[in-house]
């Protein structure tokens, strides 16, 4: 007996998880754990043919109609010659409660509401592609009802559904707060599409500024195209482009998606070198930009003009063949294309993002749409950095004419002939605001051009070493030039005050002097330095010049102050009480003020690298 109910039960649990998967269901969830209102009346569907149904009022006669229960598995077999209506029922509520239905987040051609009025007729809400969408009822990214309960009797609603092909989403019944949360996160995916598309863009334009190559002119088509088909699909189109365009909303999804298969096929063309080493890959990615192009003129025209299943087959069949060009090249002894392919792999997930959702893998939409643009983001940066990476010897031959014709070759500084530009338009801008500037002048003692092959490349590295300390010293804004020989010239960018430039001089001293003693050489990095501080006035840049050239030549007989500050007409502007100062009490000097100065003492932690001999 015992034994008998056992297994009575066990089948009973059995046929509940059996039954389970069809379970009658009312509305889908945008949460797991989303509150829905209890109904009074279950949802429920019936296919009728196509507009023999005008309004509820017909499902009033007594005649029975055969609604089925809508559950999780359920698909609304709507077409061209058949629509779709479904009903259910809200209890009486007070006070009134407010409670938005969202649709599927696929494409509806049609969708309306029906329900009762105060004064005994039908109010009747629609959306869809059929109408402009600044006619949605609500101004929404997916067609959207807002319902209102009644507190004296429950409130039945009607969905009619027009569709020109099956139905697989499931209607969702939201909360306001839910329905505002899921308003707000499309705010967010939408500003960083904006953002990061218009940055890579920007980043595309100035590549090729900069390396003068077509491919990135390309890849910025690309990525404006993505930018675009991204934004029609998560719905930003039609909700803020084209609001009052009833054809535009039913076209730009498929002319947007055939633009960016045409810039992408166009790009691979070009940047994969098919035309010179695989010149039937090189037409068959022509071809596919040709047909590309020739579908979305098509569609911007008339979308009937193609079936639906033949765009959707030629999308495919192009994507299959760009990618599978790709692979091609890449077996065929061409590695840089597997570079490419491994960027488009990321672009293609984008591409799913919506379909993961319409067939019910993600529930989310928010969440979906923020994966397919991050996804599409990480394979265009990818690709941008495989171009901007082989693109690096070209740039550098470019541009090899005219940094010659700037920067020294020994010493990595400016030539000369720049001071005079900058140092007058610095003393311009200085004595027009009013502030201060400063040009530190340097001689390089004991060190003279020899015609011994080893000591000319020992003062070749030596210069080479100076010219590093001198710009890692000087402040981005300034200016290092060498200016003679043995000479060279800072031109410190105002404002600035007069500790700040002894403090660039006083940097300059110990990187020099550690440097020296490191190598083993005393002599090898001895330098003077005059320095001018202040607001320039009638005076002109070369007089300051020749204050500072005559300062250093007294230097080399007067008293042993390796820095000093002179006036704008050229004497010393204070003279020290000592006329020497040994190296070691210049040096303990330097580590005085390094421990004052957290910056020069990180600059003494630094590590320096020795010259090879």
């Amino acid at each position: 007996m015992y034994r008998k109910a056992s297994l009575r039960s066990f089948f009973m649990v059995l046929l509940c998880l059996v039954l389970h998967t069809g379970h009658a269901q009312d509305f889908d969830r945008l949460y797991g754990d989303s509150t829905t209102p209890a109904l009074a009346q279950p949802l429920q569907w019936v296919v009728v043919p196509k507009d023999s149904v005008a309004s509820p009022d017909a499902f009033a006669a007594g005649e029975p109609w055969g609604f089925q229960p809508y559950t999780n598995k359920t698909v609304l077999p709507t077409s061209e010659r058949y629509d779709v209506w479904a009903t259910f029922s809200l209890p009486a509520s007070e006070p009134p409660q407010t409670w938005f239905i969202r649709l599927p987040g696929q494409v509806i051609f049609k969708a309306s509401l029906f329900s009762r009025a105060p004064q005994g007729g039908w109010l009747v809400q629609a959306a869809g592609e059929a109408l402009a969408p600044a006619d949605w009822s609500l101004r929404t990214r997916v067609p959207s009802f807002e319902l209102q309960t009644r507190g004296d009797r429950m409130q039945t609603y009607y969905l009619r559904y027009e569709n020109n092909r099956p139905i697989t989403g499931q209607p969702m019944l939201l909360s306001p707060v839910e329905y505002v949360d899921g308003a707000s996160r499309v705010g967010v995916v939408i500003g960083l599409m904006w953002g990061m598309f218009s940055v890579l863009a920007m980043l595309s334009l100035a590549a090729f500024a900069i390396a003068h190559n077509r491919v990135f002119l390309w890849f910025g088509a690309v990525v404006v195209t993505l930018m675009f088909t991204q934004l029609v699909l998560i719905g930003y189109g039609g909700w803020r482009m084209w609001p009052q365009s009833v054809h535009l909303n039913q076209v730009m999804a498929w002319v947007s998606a055939a633009l960016s298969m045409a810039a992408g096929a166009w790009f691979c063309a070009h940047a994969s070198y098919a035309r010179s080493g695989h010149p039937l890959v090189y037409r068959l990615l022509v071809a596919i930009t040709a047909g590309s192009l020739l579908l979305a003129g098509l569609m911007a025209i008339d979308r009937n003009l193609i079936p639906r299943d033949l765009r959707n087959l030629w999308l495919a069949l192009a994507t299959v063949a760009i990618l599978g060009s790709l692979v091609w090249m890449s077996l065929r002894g061409q590695a840089w294309n597997l570079l490419l392919l491994l960027g488009t792999a990321p672009i293609g997930l984008a591409a799913l993002a919506r379909l993961s959702y319409n067939v019910g893998w993600v529930m989310h939409i928010e969440a979906t749409q923020a994966a397919g643009v991050l996804s599409a983001m990480v394979g265009l940066l990818w690709i941008f950095c495989v171009l901007a990476w082989r693109s690096r010897a070209a740039l550098f031959s470019n541009h090899r004419s005219a940094a010659l014709a700037t920067y020294d070759p020994a010493s990595g500084l400016m030539l000369p002939r720049m001071v005079e530009s900058r140092l007058a338009q610095m003393l311009l801008r200085t004595r027009h605001r009013r502030i201060e500037c400063g040009i530190v002048m340097l001689r390089w003692l004991d060190q003279t051009p020899s015609p011994d092959e080893l000591s000319d490349h020992k003062r070749s590295t030596a210069l080479s070493r100076i010219g590093e300390i001198l710009r890692r010293c000087a402040r981005d804004m300034d200016t290092v030039v060498r200016y003679e020989e043995n000479l060279f010239l800072i031109l410190v960018e105002g404002p600035v005050n007069r500790e700040a430039v002894s403090e660039i001089s006083t940097r300059i001293q110990a990187a020099c002097i550690r440097l020296a003693d490191k190598l083993g050489e005393s002599n090898a990095f001895n330098l003077h330095i005059a320095i001018w501080h202040g607001t320039p006035g009638d005076e002109n840049g070369q007089k300051i010049l020749n204050s500072l050239q005559t300062r250093l030549r007294r230097m080399n007989s007067g008293p042993k102050r390796y820095v000093q500050f002179v006036d704008v007409a050229g004497e010393p502007a204070s003279l020290p009480a000592e006329d020497y100062i040994s190296r070691e009490d210049l040096l303990a000097k330097i580590d005085a003020i390094e421990v004052s100065h957290p910056a020069l003492h990180d600059e003494k932690s630094a590590p320096q690298r020795v010259p090879v001999r």
